[in-house]
């Protein structure tokens, strides 16, 4: 994927969210599936991409980012948690609210790449249809 598609990205988060770009792009790390879900999950699972920080964007290496739309909305999602982190996005908030808000805004913009991309989104990523796991560290 090139520098100037991430920026691409970059402004469509800042279009859709209002959050400026980070003073550098994130690595991206491409892994085998079963390397990603054990490096996320601990175990299989259906994990396809992560944000970590101090690490980057770590991203199913079958995907293709090059020709698919729903592969690149994946990446574009891992981004803005790149982009939420880099800002200190949301970083008062408990850690379960904190998780579910990013969570939330993450799937915004990615619904809105789809949409521009493909005429589609995300089916239930709205909030009011999509379930939100309950914090219970108020």
């Amino acid at each position: 994927m090139s520098e100037q598609l991430i920026v691409t990205f970059l402004l469509l988060i800042e279009s859709v969210l209002g959050y400026p770009p980070p003073d550098g792009i994130p690595s991206v790390t491409r892994l085998p599936a079963a390397v990603l879900a054990e490096r996320i999950c601990g175990a299989p699972c259906p994990v396809r991409a992560a944000f970590i920080a101090d690490e980057g964007i770590l991203i199913d290496d079958a995907l293709d980012l090059d020709n698919d739309a729903y592969a690149r909305s994946i990446f574009v999602h891992e981004l803005v948690h790149a982009v939420q982190h880099a800002n200190g996005t949301h970083a008062a908030m408990r850690p379960c609210q904190r998780h579910a808000a990013r969570e939330y805004e993450a799937y915004a913009v990615q619904d809105a790449y789809l949409r521009r991309r493909t005429g589609n989104g995300v089916l239930g990523i709205q909030k009011g249809n999509r379930m939100w796991p309950r914090c219970f560290d108020d």
